[in-house]
């Protein structure tokens, strides 16, 4: 016992060293783990009754991007109404959250010895430690008053952690002003801890107080609307309006109806005065997504809006007083589009007094990792299994795929593959192949396609544009896949990977049905 009391003495030291808390929470674990002879373990932030992992010891990395929401996992909700030490029988009947997610090890936790320790501090509720093992009867010869010794030392490095982060931003720690970028933004929080992440994560924490004009770039389906509720939630007006409003999706008619309302009369349809978003934000803030959409002539009454901070109604002459904080978001490169003519120089530097830009996820390392087992998380309820988990082979070859579509398409792609599993059996876990991914050999392998240094032969394309050459080469290759398959419509819509009613407006085009 007097090893295992100097591994203790070193935890209670490290609660109060200037190690970073990850560094912490991690020797935590593995004196849990030197002690106890557990197979898992993990120490995991209550939040918005969800128990999200700081660290992990022992479990599959995606653990570390899940959400593990209460209601939907008794044990968890176990733990969380116990106010002491959770002992689980080894063959209770409550599923358990980790099934599936300990690597190297294919049975389901039917039967193992199971733990679980609420995190305390004042009576309240934040966190919790899970401690597990295959053998059903390893943790039995160890009393509860060890095992509370646990859960006071990992504890009281939980609340230092979260009390240093609030002290460091300068204000008081409370359960209801914690905003800290690390432990929570927002309910789901922004899932990353890649360099570039946590750069991000820090400007979004710098410019959050303030109430400067926010420019969040980035490519499409990066999340830049996450990053506005981030911002918005950590700001002075989280309690206030948070609008939102798509300029792409803006009809010119209706337009500036929109940002700043009408009043009765002003046009045909308009039976009753009405808000435009400005005045539904005052004193919140207005997100503009795709702002790069806006015609010019919108352009010119916005920055009028910004600079001016009042607003005219369509049809009304008055002007009226608005308190707005303006994010706005963008998938163009605006100061291109400002040389080019197509945006207001003037606009955009009104917009992008605080620029944010969102990277790519092909630029966030492991990332892919953690938001893969977030989606396989929320998938797996709406799914109704009992489980969701990504073959460790799988994990290598998200990392390699290029994800052009960024974090909305690593979302589409693990729910299309859980339903692909779920359809392949019956069983309520399910294991996500590399099959189930439908991606190109190419992508997954890493491997390249050989450049043919000789010029390609363009007979019948040369003078034609690009758009037309595209067009053009379309219709011979459904053409030519029709009769190799001897006209049949299914068949060749199979073949070629369209739906058969797309491929049907093809062949009328090419006057073959």
């Amino acid at each position: 016992m007097g090893h295992f009391r100097n591994e203790w003495l070193q935890v209670a030291l490290d609660i109060t060293s200037g190690i970073s808390e990850q560094d912490r929470f991690e020797r935590l674990l593995s004196t849990v783990r030197n002690m106890l002879k557990c197979d898992a373990s993990a120490l995991l932030l209550y939040k918005e009754q969800n128990f999200i992992p700081l660290a992990i010891n022992g479990l599959s990395q995606d653990v570390l991007g899940r959400r593990f929401a209460v209601e939907q996992h008794p044990r968890f909700e176990a733990i969380a109404r116990a106010g002491d030490i959770v002992r689980f029988p080894t063959d209770s009947e409550l599923p358990d959250p980790y099934d599936g997610l300990i690597p190297n090890h294919d049975d389901n936790l039917e039967v193992h010895a199971c733990i679980g320790l609420p995190l305390l501090h004042n009576e309240r509720l934040i966190g919790a430690v899970t401690i597990d093992a295959f053998d059903p009867k390893q943790f039995e010869q160890f009393d509860d008053n060890n095992l509370r010794l646990i859960s006071a030392l990992a504890s009281n490095s939980l609340h230092t952690a979260l009390l240093v982060e609030k002290l460091e931003k300068g204000s008081e720690f409370s359960s209801s002003a914690s905003k800290s970028k690390r432990f929570s933004s927002d309910k789901h929080g922004i899932i990353g801890q890649s360099t570039s992440m946590l750069e991000l994560k820090s400007h979004i924490e710098a410019v959050a107080q303030t109430d400067l004009s926010v420019l969040v770039m980035g490519e499409t389906g990066v999340g830049k609307e996450l990053v506005a509720h981030s911002i918005y939630s950590q700001s002075k007006r989280h309690d206030n309006p948070f609008v939102y409003l798509n300029c792409a999706a803006l009809p010119e008619s209706v337009a500036e109806s929109e940002l700043f309302g009408h009043i009765k009369g002003a046009f045909t349809g308009a039976i009753s005065n009405r808000k435009g978003k400005f005045e539904l934000a005052d004193k919140g803030t207005l997100f503009l997504d795709e702002v790069g959409e806006l015609s010019l002539a919108l352009q010119a009454k916005l920055l009028r809006a910004l600079q001016y901070g009042d607003i005219q109604r369509v049809g009304d002459d008055r002007q009226i007083k608005v308190d707005v904080r303006i994010i706005a978001a963008t998938n163009r490169q605006l100061h291109e589009e400002v040389k080019t003519g197509r945006f207001r120089a003037d606009l955009y530097h009104r917009l992008s007094v605080f620029p944010i830009f969102v990277p790519p996820l092909r630029e966030r390392d492991h990332d892919m990792i953690l938001l893969a087992g977030f989606f396989a998380e929320l998938c797996q309820h709406k799914l109704n299994v009992s489980s969701i988990q990504l073959d460790g082979s799988v994990h290598s070859q998200l990392l390699q795929h290029p994800w052009n579509g960024n974090v909305r398409e690593l979302e589409h792609a693990i729910n299309r593959a859980a339903v692909i599993a779920k359809a392949e059996t019956n069983q309520p876990h399910l294991v996500l192949r590399k099959h189930h991914f439908q991606f190109g050999e190419a992508l997954m392998t890493g491997s390249t396609v050989p450049i043919n240094e000789e010029a390609p032969t363009l007979s019948g394309y040369s003078d034609l544009t690009l758009k037309e050459a595209t067009e053009k080469f379309k219709l011979e290759f459904v053409q030519q896949a029709y009769f190799e398959n001897d006209q049949k419509l299914s068949v060749t819509a199979k073949k070629l990977g369209v739906y058969p009613a797309n491929l049907h407006r093809l062949l009328k085009r090419l006057s073959l049905k």
